[in-house]
């Protein structure tokens, strides 16, 4: 490294100098401070971080961000702040709260294009009202992604026509994932009849735009049917607004034969029902129109909702080509059929469905983790890739899906191969039985042999793959190569696969867990926390960056409470968002909150923003002290999902006092960033809402498992079924259930066991697996089950299999394992056995049920 950078920059490909600066060790970088090489190594380090690339924090606070300005920010230069703009989050907010208003307003060109937090973001825009108002024409364009900072309240003080000529630029920079501000821009405009002519401007808001807000202008949208169909809709969006149409072209009929023509509907084919798709494909059973029509649902702008992709497998199965239309199917609807239909391909169709996965990857990561593994299965044995070596060629073809084969392959995957490839590799997505060999393998004399002959090298060919390793075998790497730099870039290393499209659906909550748990064993072993050693330097207290490179979680609580004030209120909003912190760590953290910042009843709106998940120690008493006048602060506890139920009630109490106002008069974004909130109020109060304004809100609450109780739940679905909200239940279409969420569940029993098939297809998994044992045994029979979704079916708990009768098990076990006995010839035939719905073969099968003398057996969760 130290002779590649003795170089000219001309004498190596910038690209290439810059990748091997920015993987250096900080100490051999640190080595060339005072030369002229120096300010080379930090122009190439200040283009590595706009890259997007994290460094170890000694690169970045000794080499970019060593400056004597910066220890007093208000000194820097429109220049210098404009340079180091993508470093400031890391800087936290003292060093923002710093800067003066004139600095920032010479610099926004620059600060409008960072991510800050919105915290962050706000102590930027409240200093930039100093100097002028941001209610002014264009203002909320200037700020680009710093709108995230702009309190919901200006928000809404705000005209349509100012919202209107800012949207196009605002709605950019992810506004969908702040909900009270999306809420309050998309409930404003759509109060507007008007917005049917400014489709274009809010559409990237509509995925967050209430559908009570849509429906209210769905008579005007189907008047102007070719430009509504252009618009990218959410699934309830477009299901209401062809149930509209539809009901419109019934209306108008002057002859029965006339049919929707769902081939011209755009973006609202996603919204069909299957009634309709089932009539239009029969008219018409020609492979040339079927394909038409796969083609068109395949350009639909969002995935296609579970009952649809059902009704198509479903009414295909029965077409004598159904076997020549599986690449028209693309690859979401195909990966929707079972595993028992997929296991029956032909070598050549099961080719054919391996390399529509390679193309979309995606789609097969977005499975459940047991039916990735038996897709895989079926694969492999249809390529006969059981025996032998998995070699290259092997693994290649399958891409995205080579590590869920089973374990007897994997573990004879090729060493030479394995060795070859290790970055690509650790993109993959591992189950804990392949970790476990992936550790066995580094281990082999054939790749690394034993771990305490390890070198500096083979640790950064291993990667994130070191967390693989029990931790005695962890404890015989060398003390002397696990620095405080490599640690860190094995965190950042992990996070960034996280945070990918592999590792966003390869981890469940209990995987993220796991791995959070080795990681704080690595750091803490080789910082010396875990080490008794009088010879070793006392254990590192951490800086507000080194946090951010690795994890507030990973380190000792008295380690984090020994920060100086500064860095400890730099790292407080990271510490808020961090799932991993244990409670004894939250709560002497919270105790040093309140030693640097006096009783809970002096905190300020910033500071209790930025608390997250450490307001969850506080006492329902010093809740009750709290002042929550804005909604930031109120949104910051709305979030937190562990609150006890007196802590609730104390903060929806105060919230009300605070803003002076009675549960009568809080609005749709204010009811959006109370968000778990809402349980704390008592059933009188709950039905006092206002029922268009909650309405307007339970697209997001619906999203949350909220702690209410079932008289909760009752009350607030009964603010559904007002007349200018959804109105009575049975009116309601799957549009109305996917909106509303785990309200589902507080349906009372009566409306719940009246459901129809459309009604139940709109039942989100969450809500399903909310309903109490004995009302889903009471409510659900074995016709109902049988309309389930595999993906419904899955989250029943086992509390709830237990109260079901043996006939609701079977019903549910068939939805779990279908069409297993059906008898398919995949060559155009069908038996007798096909032609039979997967709602007779139930009907039947709960039939002979009844009649056997011994009882059917299932596990909860028979697989599929």
């Amino acid at each position: 490294m130290k002779g590649i950078l003795r170089m000219s920059v001309d004498s190596l490909p910038h690209f290439r100098l810059g990748e091997l600066t920015c993987l250096a060790d900080p100490q051999d970088l640190e080595a060339y401070r005072g030369t002229e090489s120096f300010p080379v190594i930090s122009a190439i380090l200040m283009n590595c971080t706009r890259d997007g690339n994290s460094l170890p924090s000694s690169l970045t606070s000794n080499v970019l961000l060593n400056d004597d300005q910066l220890k007093v920010p208000s000194l820097l230069s429109p220049e210098r702040l404009s340079e180091i703009a993508h470093l400031l989050p890391s800087l936290g907010l003292p060093a923002l709260e710093d800067l003066t208003a004139s600095q920032i307003n010479s610099a926004l060109h620059a600060l409008r294009t960072v991510s800050f937090s919105p915290a962050q973001a706000y102590v930027i825009t409240e200093k930039l009202s100093s100097l002028y108002s941001l209610n002014g024409v264009g203002r909320l364009r200037e700020l680009g992604t710093l709108v995230v900072g702009v309190k919901t309240e200006s928000l809404l003080t705000l005209t349509a026509d100012w919202l209107l000529s800012s949207l196009p630029d605002i709605a950019q920079h992810e506004l969908c994932s702040y909900h009270p501000q999306a809420n309050a821009i998309t409930t404003k405009l759509w109060g507007f009849p008007e917005v049917v002519s400014w489709l274009d401007d809010v559409e990237l808001l509509l995925d967050c735009t209430p559908l009570l807000s849509v429906s209210s202008r769905i008579p005007l949208l189907v008047t102007d049917i070719a430009a509504a169909s252009a618009e990218p809709w959410n699934t309830q969006q477009a299901k209401a607004i062809f149930k509209q149409l539809e009901m419109g072209q019934s209306l108008s009929r002057t002859e029965p034969s006339q049919k929707v023509d769902i081939l011209s509907l755009g973006t609202l084919g996603q919204g069909v029902s299957c009634k309709v798709l089932q009539e239009t494909l029969r008219a018409d059973p020609s492979l040339s129109a079927t394909r038409r029509v796969l083609a068109f649902l395949r350009q639909q702008p969002r995935p296609l909702h579970t009952s649809l992709k059902k009704c198509i497998i479903e009414e295909l199965y029965q077409f004598e080509f159904f076997s020549e239309l599986l690449e028209d199917l693309g690859a979401e609807i195909a990966l929707s059929m079972p595993v028992s239909t997929i296991k029956k391909f032909t070598h050549e169709m099961m080719d054919t469905f391996r390399r529509m996965i390679l193309e979309f990857p995606l789609q097969f990561m977005i499975q459940s983790k047991t039916k990735k593994e038996l897709l895989v299965d079926k694969m492999v044995q249809r390529m006969g890739m059981y025996t032998g070596v998995f070699t290259k060629e092997e693994f290649l073809s399958l891409g995205i899906m080579a590590t869920f084969v089973v374990d007897e392959v994997f573990i004879h995957l090729d060493r030479e191969f394995f060795i070859n490839n290790l970055d690509s590799l650790q993109q993959l997505c591992y189950t804990t039985n392949k970790m476990d060999i992936i550790a066995r393998i580094l281990q082999e004399g054939s790749t690394f042999g034993l771990v305490q002959k390890w070198n500096s090298t083979t640790l950064t060919q291993v990667g994130r793959f070191l967390f693989f390793l029990p931790e005695d075998r962890l404890q015989e790497i060398s003390s002397d190569l696990m620095t405080v730099a490599r640690v860190e870039r094995l965190f950042m290393s992990q996070r960034q696969w996280e945070r990918g499209d592999v590792g966003r659906h390869c981890l469940d909550d209990n995987d993220r867990r796991r791995f959070a748990e080795k990681q704080h064993y690595v750091l803490q072993y080789f910082l010396g926390f875990l080490r008794i050693n009088p010879f070793l330097p006392p254990p590192m207290v951490p800086t507000s960056q080194i946090l951010r490179t690795t994890a507030p979680s990973a380190w000792p609580s008295g380690s984090l409470i020994s920060m100086s004030p500064s860095d400890f209120y730099t790292s407080l909003e990271l510490m808020g968002q961090d799932p991993f912190l244990a409670s004894y760590q939250r709560s002497q953290i919270f105790s040093k909150v309140k030693e640097l910042f006096g009783p809970v009843s002096s905190f300020s709106q910033s500071l209790i923003s930025q608390l997250g998940g450490l307001a969850v120690e506080m006492s329902a008493e010093e809740m009750r002290s709290l002042k929550l006048t804005e909604r930031r602060s109120i949104a910051s506890l709305g979030a937190i999902s562990s609150l006890d139920k007196r802590q609730l009630s104390s903060l929806f109490t105060i919230i009300s006092n605070s803003l002076d106002q009675s549960p009568t008069q809080f609005d749709s974004s204010l009811l959006v960033a109370m968000g778990y909130i809402v349980c704390g109020a008592e059933t009188a109060e709950l039905i006092s809402f206002n029922a268009v304004e909650f309405s307007k809100a339970v697209q997001w609450l619906g999203q949350l498992r909220l702690a209410c109780s079932e008289e909760q739940l009752e009350a607030l679905v009964g603010l559904l079924t007002h007349s200018l909200a959804f109105g009575p239940v049975s009116s309601w279409g799957s549009d109305v259930f996917i909106e509303i969420g785990v309200l589902a569940a507080g349906l009372p029993d009566m409306s719940m066991s009246a459901l129809v098939r459309d009604q139940i297809e709109g039942l989100t998994p969450l809500a399903i697996s909310m309903i109490p044992p004995e009302k889903f045994a009471v409510v659900f029979d074995q016709t109902q089950i049988s309309m389930f979704s595999y993906e419904q079916a899955a989250v029943v708990t086992d509390n709830q299999f237990a109260a079901l009768s043996e006939v609701q098990k079977t019903a549910l076990a068939m939805v779990l394992t279908p069409w297993e006995d059906r008898h398919v010839d995949l060559r155009g035939r069908r038996s007798l056995g096909v032609a039979l719905s997967p709602s007779l073969l139930c009907v039947i099968l709960c039939l002979l049920t009844l009649l056997m003398v011994k009882p059917y057996n299932s596990p909860a969760h028979p697989g599929l």
